[in-house]
């Protein structure tokens, strides 16, 4: 039952367009066909938490709620291949915004927050299934050994080098809205250091932890360098003057209305 709620969550929040095919990291032999061109701000960012099968011991409503099946989560890239999406990096989304291009309307952006080791091993390989590629936030302080559940830095370098994008989730996860100005300041720039360090190239983009946003913790991460931001559900456009607050829509594993209601507006 809760399978067949997310494919028509996803029937809801996609509108049908003719089937079409562009180029991406993975697709060199693709066919590229005329599509039609749209502003950035209706290209869809969609968020991804954990992807894994049901555990055997019982686990929470949080983890429940975010924890998509492995194979749900294959039909959902099915959907979107079938029906002639393709995907793009956040930072490409961004770049288009700042520079005031448009997107081809089949364009969609996959996000998936923390890091978690289940996003690799099976996620990732969903997508080169599909010759899809996504944006993978890193929460930095996991990836030492200590948290078995997060990838190490041998898989996130791993995620880069094949295409996928990499992008700061903060050091520690706090919610940054509730937090000290100072440490709002080192979340945002030591967390950049560490990936660019680790990865040895510039990161761009930056997730808000609990979608947690407010006018200071934008300007800390305007001046950490960042080309652009997301958070969760907002009503604004996604334009040049919300470009650390660029809105995204949920996927997750609970038939609620008010989420359905909300990706359906």
């Amino acid at each position: 039952m809760k399978k067949a709620f997310l494919m028509t969550l996803f029937i809801i929040t996609f509108i049908t367009r003719p089937t079409i095919h562009v180029n991406n990291a993975y697709a060199a032999q693709a066919t590229t066909h005329d599509s039609s061109l749209v502003s950035p701000d209706k290209i869809k960012i969609l968020v991804y938490h954990s992807i894994a099968p049901t555990p055997k011991k019982k686990e929470s409503t949080m983890t429940l709620h975010y924890r998509i099946k492995p194979s749900v989560f294959e039909s959902q890239m099915k959907y979107l291949k079938d029906n002639g999406y393709n995907t793009i990096t956040f930072s490409t989304l961004v770049k288009s915004i700042q520079d005031g291009t448009k997107l081809p309307s089949n364009d969609v952006v996959l996000t998936f927050d923390d890091g978690w080791k289940n996003q690799y091993t099976y996620a990732y390989p969903i997508l080169k299934k599909y010759n899809y590629i996504g944006t993978f936030f890193i929460i930095t302080s996991y990836p030492t050994g200590k948290y078995p559940a997060y990838m190490s830095w041998d898989e996130i370098i791993s995620l880069d080098k094949s295409g996928m994008e990499i992008g700061s989730h903060t050091v520690h996860h706090l919610n940054l809205a509730k937090s000290k100005n100072q440490s709002i300041q080192e979340e945002a720039t030591n967390s950049k250091k560490v990936l660019e360090e680790k990865i040895g190239h510039t990161i761009k983009t930056f997730a808000f932890p609990d979608y947690a946003h407010n006018q200071a913790t934008e300007l800390a991460i305007k001046n950490a360098s960042y080309a652009g931001a997301r958070v969760g559900y907002g009503k604004y456009k996604n334009n040049i003057d919300h470009i650390y607050e660029l809105t995204s829509q949920e996927v997750v594993n609970n038939p609620n209305p008010f989420l359905s209601k909300r990706i359906a507006d």
